[in-house]
């Protein structure tokens, strides 16, 4: 490539940005927001973008890790001879910076703590506020802006991850630093079409992209996915069609080393089922069927008499059936010898073998599933995915592929994984446990997409090791995976909350998800602010009809918090305190702008309606957000009709006013001058408990 070629090229969104020459070197350290000022003036545009270039980098990490970062660590020449920012050598810096906090006094890495919060805090307001003018304080830079924000998200993330290493007997402020704010629609179009370039599939795609972290999402970039022959053609960014199965026309398939697979073979490869009354028995009787295999073929036992493995796997790789309709002799085989490998003398559980096609046999089954996964001496993932790439891959690869396989974004195997006493996952040369996959604290300190990308099998862990998982980690682990009988998503998730599934089996969808929140009663109250659809019958129209993107649940924005109980369902509504902006009864009309004066406060709120809202007009009287909102920032909001008059008092004097739910929808706090000619006054305002139905 000529050096007039690489300068003309189209940039890429994690190439590192040219270098704008603002004098850096030769200065002391000082804090982010000294550093300006420590060095010349200049009013040109050109000058301002290079202030601000080194400002974000150079100068944020001297502000945090206190000592002087030359140009050179993070500059180099690119062919054409030009500088180019790299973070080559970031790795090197952060070592460093952990050294002098591993010889640090506690008191002494206390007050540092507090100064590099400060610092990276301040940094954090920068690169918000340059989001309303879309960088364009970076304009000199041209195509390569999305590259200089990403290269400073990285720069930020480096010193946040690292920074936890400054913490002494206390825990981590709860106050976290998300640098999502960069994905300005431009730039998350940028990010979409290379990682489509890549070959990702959509869906992931947005996966990634709405859950990771800039550094996660340049390694990605890089690394690509792993080719597993699936079609991702007909994938949207809501959904991956490519494990999805037509239950009418499936058959299971052969192992790759069946000779009967190959073309003009004599070889055939018989089914093997096994003995179905025996199973079914076992299954009426409460028992758990496993299974071994012999020269006879399958021999049937039940899980009191042997200890067992339980297998875990999705049926678009080819291991789905039925106890009737059994699997090929080849697969039989193949399980087997995995599971003498994993743990000799044991027996295995499958629900294609274990599970009837029968529906009585059927549903007791399905409610044994979450004592299967939990009784079971260990469970094995089986992805076809993982078990074409060898276990000594690079830790990094493998925490992505695995993130990433399609066992990661189904429904049923979120159960599997998270009751699992011990998880194991297949590879093409070996098994590893999935806590053998997390890296060292040393190594994730160092690397912040290892920590990010380690984080989702962490909480995978979460319920052995701490024996809790709340609908918060549910949710968040359900809003990606995917399912082919979309009713089936609270009998795959109530026995994670602890919550009895045979009172579900009888149930259609939308009934089973209302008795789950009835079944938890309590819960995170910021949940009434999830995006998607929700269940349309009175006192219920906060509750969300699926947790699953794919299935019109949550697309992205408010999560429900892991911990929490500050929530409580009733047959009426959900009862909750949030702050509210209390106004006369008004006709809301779809799309037409309006805004809330609070006259207590004198602040002005515009309301902003989100995209696929399906209600023409609505009447309201009752905006409410989770707190007030910060100045010149925003917050999910909900509009209600209230109905005061129906305020039920409490015997310490407190009232709890009942609503009706309407939509879902975004407050922005903003100045006083605005073309906006609808505006109402709210007369009420300040936190307000009602019960919201």
């Amino acid at each position: 490539m000529s050096s007039r070629d690489e300068d003309s090229r189209q940039f890429r969104l994690f190439d590192g940005p040219h270098w704008l020459g603002y004098p850096h070197d030769n200065h002391e350290p000082v804090s982010l927001r000294e550093y300006l000022d420590a060095r010349p003036k200049d009013s040109s545009t050109r000058y301002l973008a290079a202030s601000y270039q080194s400002l974000l980098t150079f100068g944020l990490l001297e502000a945090v890790i206190e000592v002087p970062v030359a140009e050179e660590m993070l500059l180099k020449k690119n062919r054409s001879g030009k500088l180019v920012m790299t973070t080559d050598r970031l790795v090197d810096v952060v070592r460093s910076w952990l050294s002098r906090i591993e010889e640090s006094q506690p008191e002494a890495l206390r007050t540092w703590f507090q100064r590099a919060r400060a610092n990276l805090s301040l940094a954090h307001s920068f690169m918000v506020s340059f989001t309303t003018i879309r960088f364009s304080i970076f304009e000199p830079l041209g195509d390569e802006i999305p590259s200089m924000v990403c290269f400073i998200a990285i720069i930020a993330e480096a010193l946040v991850n690292a920074h936890a290493r400054m913490i002494v007997g206390s825990p981590m402020p709860k106050e976290g630093f998300s640098w999502s704010m960069i994905w300005t629609p431009p730039i998350r179009e940028s990010l979409r079409r290379e990682m489509h370039d890549k070959g990702w599939c959509p869906s992931t795609i947005e996966y990634l992209a709405s859950t990771r972290t800039v550094s996660s999402l340049r390694y990605a970039c890089e690394q690509g996915p792993l080719n597993d022959g699936k079609n991702h053609s007909a994938c949207t960014p809501q959904s991956c069609t490519a494990y999805d199965i037509d239950t009418r026309t499936y058959v299971p398939k052969h192992d790759s080393t069946c000779g009967s697979t190959l073309e003009g073979s004599a070889t055939s490869c018989i089914y093997c089922m096994p003995a179905l009354e025996q199973v079914i028995a076992y299954i009426k009787d409460d028992h758990v069927p496993v299974f071994t295999l012999d020269s006879s073929g399958l021999e049937v036992h039940t899980s009191s008499d042997i200890p067992y493995i339980a297998l875990s796997h999705v049926w678009a790789d080819g291991l789905g059936s039925t106890s009737e309709d059994g699997l090929p002799m080849c697969q039989l085989k193949r399980l087997s010898a995995l599971i003498s490998t994993l743990r000799p003398n044991t027996a295995f559980w499958i629900d294609s073998l274990c599970v009837p096609e029968a529906k009585d046999a059927r549903k007791k089954a399905i409610g044994m599933m979450a004592r299967i996964y939990q009784e079971a001496e260990a469970v094995l993932v089986l992805d076809s995915s993982l078990q074409l790439m060898r276990s000594t891959e690079p830790v990094g690869a493998i925490l992505l592929a695995v993130l990433t396989s399609g066992w990661m974004r189904r429904l049923w195997t979120l159960q599997e994984g998270v009751l699992a006493k011990e998880l194991y996952i297949q590879f093409a040369d070996t098994h590893k446990a999935l806590t053998d996959l997390v890296p060292h604290t040393n190594e994730m300190l160092l690397q912040p997409y290892q920590t990010d990308l380690a984080a989702e099998l962490f909480r995978m862990t979460k319920r052995s090791s701490y024996h809790a998982y709340t609908i918060g980690d549910v949710a968040r682990a359900m809003r990606w995976r995917n399912t082919t009988r979309a009713t089936d998503e609270t009998l795959a998730i109530a026995s994670l909350l602890g919550i009895q599934v045979s009172p579900f089996l009888s149930l259609t969808g939308e009934e089973r998800m209302l008795l789950l929140f009835k079944e938890l009663q309590k819960f995170p109250k910021n949940i009434l602010f999830l995006l998607g659809s929700k269940i349309d019958i009175p006192g219920s129209r906060w509750v969300p009809k699926s947790l699953m993107t794919a299935h019109n649940g949550s697309k992205g924005g408010s999560q429900i918090s892991p911990q929490g109980t500050d929530a409580t369902y009733t047959s009426k509504g959900l009862r909750a305190a949030y702050y509210a902006l209390m106004f006369s009864e008004r006709t809301i009309e779809a799309g037409r702008p309006w805004m809330i004066r609070d006259t207590k406060t004198h602040r002005l709120y515009e309301v902003l309606e989100l995209s696929g809202s399906n209600e023409a007009s609505y009447e309201c009287s009752l905006v409410l957000t989770l707190a007030a909102v910060p100045p010149g920032s925003a917050l999910p909001c909900v509009t209600a009709l209230a109905h005061p008059e129906s305020a039920e008092h409490n015997a310490d004097c407190s009232f709890v006013v009942p609503c009706e739910y309407k939509q879902r929808l975004v407050l922005f706090d903003v100045s006083q001058k605005s073309r906006i000619e609808d505006v109402v006054d709210a007369k009420m305002s300040g936190m307000l408990q009602v019960c919201i139905g």
